[in-house]
This record gives C-alpha cells, structure tokens and sequence, in this order.
C-alpha cells in the first residue's frame, strides 16, 4: 500500500474510532466534540487523555459543560499557540528584510563617501573642464543613489511598522477569543481567573475594594432533561445576557463553569455588589422564556447568588469558597435569592 493510501486508510480509522468513541458515550457528534474524541483515539494530547479517561473511570456522564470546558482548555490554548508561532514566523521574515535593507544602505553610504573624498581630491588637482564635468555628474549619481535607497529604506521601515501593527492586532484578537466563552460571548473561566488576580493586586497595592458574585441557575438539570441541550443553551445565554446588562464596564461577567456564572468587581463594596446581585436576580425571574423551535412556554428561570467582598490576607481561592458557599446556601434556603457576607453572619449568628 502506498503511503498516500496508507494515511488515508488511518485517516478513516481514526475517525470512526472517534465516532464509535462518541456513540458509546452518548455524545452530540458536532465539530468541537469530534475534535476532542479524534485527538483521545490518536492519543495526541496526554493531559487530555487523562482527563477523559478520570472521568470514564468514575462513571460519569459526558454533559455538555465538561465537554464544552475540554474544548476550551485544549483547543483554545493550541490556537494562541498556532498564533504565537505564525506570528513569529512572521515577524522573522519582516525583520530579515529589515536588516538587509540597512546592509545595503550601509554599503551605498560607504561607497557614497569614498566617492566624496575622491572628488575632494581631485577637485584640488583638476583643471579640465570635461574631467570636472565628469566628476560633477559622478557625484550626482552618487548623492541620487543614496536618496534612492534612503527612500527604499524609509518604504521598508513603514511597511514593517504596519506589519508589526497587524501582527499585534491578530496576536490580540485571538488572545480575546481564547479568553472568551463560545456560547454566550462572555468571559471564560481563564479571564475571570486573571481579573480576580488584577483585583487582588489592585487591594493590596491601592487599597481598592473587590467583591465577587457567583449565580447559578436553579433547576437547570431538569430544563435540560425536559427540554434538551439546545433549550439549555437558550437559558444560559440569556442569564449571561442579563448578568451583562447589569455590570458596569469595569466589571467583568463569565461563565465560571457549566450553569455557574461570576462578576469580578473591581472597586466596588459589598452594599453596592448586594445591589447589583439582586437587580439581576429580580430580571433574570421577570422574564418569561419561550423555546425558540416551537415557542411553548418554558416558564420562569431562577438563579440563586452568592456575594462576598474580598478581605485582607486571604488568597483568591478563599474568595471563591465563601461565594460559593453562600450561593448555596442561597439553593439551601428556597432558591432565587442573595446570600451575601452580611446576611449570612446574621444567619449564623441566629
């Protein structure tokens, strides 16, 4: 078999391997999926074997929100990569040219003064008319071969710089998108993590306050099992449209996870966060849904929310616990509501 007939012959069973993988799990065969479960056959990507194999171990089901926070993690990650590497492929190539450039203007210089002392010389010693003529028109091409290339220099110098700028435009944009969650557009778990960072950074360098929002949609299981996954999408979509309504520009709303969300919010006191919560809680439950492929009436959505405000010597995954505590502690007692550092102190001090 030829090497061509070889590879396609693998090629193909590569891919039913990741079907069959997909079928037995019960998984959605789209183009994200397949690019987790081809990846899992050839045994290209040991973190992410392992992490499929965890889950196989424990018997777990491959819902939407793990399969969809896989596609992030791996893929997201290799297309920054991909960039990163084109770019400075790129950016090589450019900078080669650059430096050409210069050795040849750096040559048409020396060669431009060597012709000037020529001429200082030889004006100190000719008296021909024709030989001085000759010497005038030499240096003219000489001085115009030097505009020429500085010209050429300068077009290369300007070409590079626009080069440079849309190499870091493209290095940016797919940085957002590897910081972006695909189905809402919002933050991801990666950019919430940062600006959590930067928020702590930021209390302990200027003493700014920082306070966290974590909200998660209350029977969402039973909206996907009734409904489906698409159905699903359309709710988580519209929270995080809800959530973002709310947020000042200087505050960042992501999808911390599955049907979790969180609000990183910089420079803002837990009154003001307490606010905010429930402003999005009260829009979040006024709204009635319809499901887009049949319009029948999905009801209500709820979220419950936790709110906490960031405190002096603790790390941010200490932040993290007290807001999810509190968020389920908001699940704990009837749903759809906030629980915040200071009505659950009252609670327990109750």
């Amino acid at each position: 078999m030829s090497g061509r007939l070889q590879n396609r012959a693998e090629g193909w069973a590569l891919a039913r391997k990741a079907l069959d993988y997909m079928e037995e799990f019960n998984i959605p065969p789209t183009s994200e999926n397949y690019a987790i479960w081809a990846t899992y056959a050839c045994d290209q990507n040991s973190e992410l074997c392992d992490a499929l194999d965890k889950h196989i171990d424990e018997g777990r089901a491959f819902d939407p929100a793990f399969l969809d926070a896989i596609h992030e993690k791996f893929f997201s990650l290799k297309r920054l990569q991909d960039a990163v590497m084109a770019s400075s492929g790129q950016m090589t190539k450019e900078l080669g040219a650059v430096r050409e450039s210069l050795r040849a203007a750096h040559r048409d210089q020396m060669d431009y003064g060597r012709a000037l002392e020529g001429a200082s010389g030889d004006l100190d010693r000719e008296t021909d008319p024709d030989a001085l003529k000759n010497m005038i028109q030499t240096l003219i091409n000489a001085t115009a071969k030097m505009q020429e290339r500085s010209q050429s220099l300068e077009r290369r110098l300007h070409e590079t710089s626009s080069e440079v700028t849309q190499l870091r435009s493209n290095l940016e944009r797919v940085r957002e998108e590897a910081m972006t969650d695909a189905l809402t557009g919002i933050a991801n778990r990666k950019r919430f993590d940062e600006m959590l960072r930067k928020g702590r950074r930021g209390f302990e360098t200027e003493g700014d306050p920082m306070c966290l929002i974590l909200c998660d949609i209350d029977h969402f299981k039973r909206f996907n099992d009734t409904w489906g996954h698409q159905t699903g999408d359309q709710i988580i979509r519209f929270v995080a449209g809800c959530m973002t309504r709310h947020a000042a520009e200087h505050q960042t709303v992501a999808r911390y996870g599955g049907e979790e969300f969180g609000i990183v919010m910089p420079k803002t006191k837990l009154a003001e966060a307490k606010v905010l919560a429930d402003k999005v809680r009260a829009t979040v439950e006024s709204k009635k849904l319809m499901r887009k492929s049949t319009n029948e009436d999905l009801g209500n959505i709820t979220i419950s929310i936790g709110v906490t405000e960031f405190k002096a010597g603790e790390s941010v995954e200490q932040l993290i616990e007290r807001a999810d505590n509190y968020l389920y502690k908001s699940k704990q007692q009837g749903r759809n509501r906030v629980t915040s550092d200071e009505n659950a102190d009252v609670a327990n001090a109750a």
